[in-house]
């Protein structure tokens, strides 16, 4: 059995047994090196330790050395992928040319200057500068980061602390109207009529409020009650694993596809997260509405289901949110938790038809 601890980039591989007596290989990228025999796993084990432990101590870890294990911790931790896999790539590019640095070399000053670099870095898709929301999310990533390497004990202080984001956060996405939204659900139900799947999964994000994660992401058995309840038994956040009541509007549409599958089959095959913004924004464009995303669907039907009478604890509980002040903030209207109606989110739309 092979035990395999990192020290930065550098690794200790064994104990293994050897004549009798066991040792350790040290590994440091491609070379090897074999220590001398020990008596028990455990002594052969420690040798190699403190060995490695001072050769660490001697070379100064890098940025990226750091960024390396942080990944790795977040792995560990239990992290999805989308977060262990994404969380390096933007901290890379937060710290720049910084990663070949040694750790130790971060201060709050070049920290500073990293992030007002970044602010006035263009974007290669718009080829503008970055939007507020972005650079920021990129900034409590490495912030992040920093509290890590200080609770790791790498660095003594965080050094991004006291850095501030800049520009003034948008307050949640530009949402349909009503009457638009109203067209853009007779668009996806004639859709979803004529058997295209994606099509039901964008209406997800508006009638249930759900994330395209959540979405790809149902089984056959998060059905259930007939198809009257949808489970959400993994989520990105604790909050998130919830369960939510399907509107007869959608339900039908959900039991049709659940049709001649095992339970643990996934409701709409292998797809990734960008499967339902492509048709949200696709039925936006045939319904010759404003094009929206679905992040501004799981909005408007906070905004919704808010003016509708719903508490704003409902519907954070309804989205997976830790907090009403989250739902409030950034995903409902300005103004809709004032404005109190009798009818729920799907009744709002009581000029479409339902499916029998």
């Amino acid at each position: 059995m092979t035990d395999e601890k990192a020290f930065s980039d550098i690794r200790v591989l064994g104990p293994y047994a050897f004549r009798g007596r066991w040792r350790c290989v040290i590994r440091n990228g491609s070379q090897k090196s074999f220590l001398s025999p020990e008596k028990t796993p455990a002594r052969a084990l420690a040798v190699a330790e403190r060995l490695v432990a001072a050769l660490c101590a001697s070379v100064p870890m890098t940025v990226g050395s750091a960024i390396d294990r942080y990944q790795t911790h977040l792995r560990e931790k239990g992290n999805k992928a989308a977060s262990y896999e994404g969380t390096p790539l933007r901290l890379r590019r937060f710290f720049g040319r910084m990663l070949q640095s040694p750790l130790t070399s971060l201060s709050e000053r070049r920290c500073q200057a990293l992030y007002d670099d970044l602010r006035t870095e263009c974007s290669p898709r718009t080829a503008r500068p970055l939007a507020v929301d972005t650079h920021r999310a990129y900034l409590a990533d490495a912030r992040s980061f920093g509290r890590w390497v200080v609770k790791a004990k790498l660095l003594r202080e965080n050094p991004l602390a006291q850095i501030e984001g800049m520009g003034r956060r948008r307050r949640g996405k530009p949402q349909l109207r009503h009457d638009e939204a109203k067209a853009w659900l007779r668009k996806a139900q004639e859709l979803a009529d004529g058997e295209q799947p994606g099509a039901v999964a964008a209406m997800m994000c508006l009638l249930l409020g759900l994330r395209c994660g959540e979405i790809v992401n149902r089984e056959v058995r998060d059905l259930d009650h007939g198809g009257s309840v949808l489970l959400i038994p993994d989520s990105k956040t604790e909050a998130g694993r919830r369960t939510v009541k399907v509107p007869d509007t959608l339900k039908r549409y959900l039991l049709t596809l659940s049709r001649n599958k095992q339970p643990k089959d996934l409701l709409f095959g292998k797809h990734d997260r960008d499967w339902p913004r492509h048709w949200v924004k696709k039925i936006c464009r045939l319904a010759r509405v404003p094009e929206v995303c679905a992040h501004s669907m799981r909005g408007l039907h906070a905004t919704l289901a808010i003016e509708a009478g719903a508490s704003p604890d409902v519907v954070a509980r309804s989205l997976g949110h830790e907090s009403a002040l989250m739902t409030l903030s950034a995903y409902a209207a300005p103004g809709s938790a004032k404005a109190a109606t009798a009818t729920r989110v799907q009744n709002l739309f009581a000029g479409i038809p339902s499916p029998p």
